[in-house]
């Protein structure tokens, strides 16, 4: 999922981000290099969310998507599909069974992520603790006490 920047008329001066979202199929990553510099790019079949026949809400909220109808195919100068992976949100599509050809796009929530160390890493040794020494606490004759206690109740 893309979303784009939008207004809602020519003289309006407020931007609003994800006003237009859009969808698309990954088909390939480009990484470009600038010098050192290095961005990914994602050229995507992206869904024509910009009439019915493309994009639908059901009575339940949910979005269905129609990949039959693309956008940005590339029949026009301007049809551009690809997009930095930064602007990119990840999804995965649910076959509608009920209508085919339409899909419908679930939304992940990116967890945390954690370092787990590579080879290259210093290592820090971990620190000997003291054992413990419990025999000093109870000497073998209260042990015998104990167990013989119990065994008579």
């Amino acid at each position: 999922m893309f979303g784009t920047r939008s207004y809602s008329s020519n003289s309006d001066t407020q931007m609003r981000f994800g006003g237009v979202p859009y969808y698309g199929r990954l088909i390939t990553i480009i990484m470009l290099s600038y010098d050192g510099f290095t961005m990914p790019m994602f050229k995507c079949d992206w869904a024509n969310t910009t009439n019915p026949r493309g994009i639908k809400i059901d009575k339940l909220g949910f979005t269905f998507i129609n990949f039959a109808r693309l956008l940005h195919n590339g029949e026009h100068e301007d049809n551009d599909p690809y997009i930095q992976a930064s602007e990119a949100h990840m999804v995965f599509y649910v076959d509608d069974e009920s209508e085919q050809g339409w899909s419908i796009p679930v939304h992940l929530k990116p967890r945390d992520l954690y370092g787990m160390g590579g080879n290259d890493e210093i290592m820090t040794p971990i620190e000997p603790y003291p054992s413990q020494n419990l025999e000093q606490f109870f000497s073998n004759d209260d042990l015998g006490t104990s167990a013989a206690n119990d065994e008579n109740n």
